[in-house]
């Protein structure tokens, strides 16, 4: 009697995690068409691959096998029908000052499965063949690129060396795939935290950008829209970032590259050392590159230029 108890209550409850697993899929599902109606304006046609919470858990080893991190979730590195893949999952750190609300993470993940697929085209992002609804928040399932997040080679103490020729193709590559955002679908998108550390260089050293997890959508026809700050110590808006400044702040890159500009040693105090080792370096064109940057860095909004305008200009570099 014991046993039948027993084999029952394991039956009620297997079948009641098949149950939540078929309610995140349908809920998940659900806001994952939604978003890709609203980014695509309804003309959304390219498939996307679903896979089950058990093939990647196989695929995986139990996500054994991490190759990235951040504040809210990792990549690990699996084998999946005989392909090298990547996930990546979502998870809410309890206890985790910068990590978010169950409806942010969720939001975030079916967002950043829904815009990665519609970018599938573009070379420079990271190619997305699949993802999991079967999770509390979604997982994504991508190519697996073996790569180098490009924040690592940035690094002063990394003995890599990143050729001022190789950082020009990163950024006139990056530049293309964000004006891509900006220009190729209904309303521009607006990607909101880029740096560094959401670009990877593959084993080709062609640089992806990742993690499309807080990109904005303008309303039709505005210039401008309105959301919670995204806290990245070191990417905010210059607008902001003097609003909010204090006294014994550390100095900020901006105003310490504007101190420097016109001094006679200014590459010496500027400029990544590695670079400047280089013997084929062009000092004018360093000059003229870190022009473009200041001025994506002007205190007002309105006086800096578009994408647009600094797509075309990075891309004239040789």
């Amino acid at each position: 009697m014991d046993c039948i108890r027993k084999m029952l209550s394991l039956l009620k409850k297997f079948r009641k995690e098949e149950e939540d697993v078929e309610n995140l899929f349908l809920q998940n599902g659900s806001a994952l068409l939604e978003e890709l109606i609203s980014f695509s304006g309804g003309t959304y046609d390219i498939p996307i691959r679903s896979y089950s919470a058990q093939e990647l858990v196989k695929a995986t080893n139990n996500f054994a096998g991490r190759v990235h991190a951040s504040t809210y979730g990792y990549i690990c590195r699996g084998t999946l029908q005989g392909r090298s893949i990547l996930v990546k999952m979502f998870i809410n750190f309890p206890g985790n000052p910068a990590s978010h609300s169950d409806f942010d993470i969720l939001a975030g993940a079916v967002r950043d499965i829904a815009v990665t697929s519609l970018m599938s085209g573009n070379r420079n992002v990271i190619k997305i063949i699949g993802c999991c609804l079967e999770f509390t928040y979604p997982a994504l399932v991508y190519e697996d690129a073996r790569f180098e997040i490009l924040a690592n080679f940035l690094d002063p103490n990394c003995d890599k060396l990143l050729s001022w020729k190789s950082r020009l193709k990163i950024a006139k590559s990056i530049a293309s795939a964000i004006l891509y955002l900006h220009t190729a679908f209904p309303t521009p998108i607006i990607y909101r935290i880029l740096n560094p550390h959401n670009i990877i260089l593959d084993h080709h050293c062609v640089p992806k950008l990742f993690d499309f997890s807080f990109v904005i959508s303008l309303p039709p026809g505005e210039l401008q829209v309105e959301d919670d700050l995204i806290w990245i110590p070191g990417y905010f808006d210059p607008e902001y970032q003097s609003s909010r400044a204090n006294e014994g702040d550390p100095e900020h890159i901006v105003n310490y590259v504007n101190d420097h500009i016109q001094k006679d040693d200014q590459f010496k105090q500027i400029v990544d050392p590695k670079i400047l080792k280089e013997s084929s370096v062009n000092h004018r064109q360093l000059q003229a590159f870190i022009n473009i940057a200041l001025r994506c860095v002007q205190a007002k909004g309105e006086n800096r230029p578009d994408m647009l305008d600094i797509a075309r200009k990075i891309l004239q570099f040789e």
